[in-house]
């Protein structure tokens, strides 16, 4: 977006410079020959394919179970405990207003298990915490989103008993 900006600014100033006040010999006018262009109906077109927008808005992003005296995750980890909160931070590079991010959690059947969310108010860092407490041990898969956009993924296991593997 700030590319475009910049470059409308670049053309901007570079179409007044060309105003010439000063001209000693009259110009005749010019006129384009005249053609006819017929408005364009795409109500009833198909489109075959989509174009992605590919912009990247995640800096780094991080999980695990402890936090940092900043709030965000300060070590990372992919096993834990049953019951050990998971914890995803997502530093980001853009946080227009009105933006949310979310953690939707998935189980290996696919289903949606969990899925917390944060306004981010113009906020470039957010820390989402996953409750495990009542998640079977096994594999799931966190999908950080920027927006409805996903922008990283994550899989982690939840161990059968108490201890803690690393």
């Amino acid at each position: 977006m700030r590319k475009l900006f910049a470059v409308v600014v670049v053309l901007s100033v570079i179409g007044c410079g060309k105003n010439n006040t000063a001209t000693s010999t009259p110009k005749k006018a010019v006129h384009p020959p005249q053609t006819t262009t017929q408005p364009a109906d795409l109500r009833n077109v198909s489109i075959k394919r989509t174009l992605p927008l590919d912009f990247d808005v995640l800096e780094r992003s991080a999980m695990g179970a402890r936090l940092g005296t900043d709030g965000n995750v300060y070590e990372s980890q992919e096993v834990f405990s049953p019951g050990q909160p998971v914890y995803v931070t997502m530093w980001l590079k853009e946080s227009p207003g009105g933006l949310q991010t979310s953690a939707m959690v998935t189980n290996a059947k696919g289903e949606r298990v969990a899925w917390p969310l944060k306004q981010m108010n113009g906020a470039k860092v957010a820390t989402l915490k996953i409750d495990t407490a009542k998640f079977a041990p096994g594999e799931y898969k966190v999908e950080c989103l920027w927006g409805m956009n996903p922008v990283r993924d994550y899989t982690f296991k939840i161990e059968s008993g108490g201890r803690k593997k690393r």
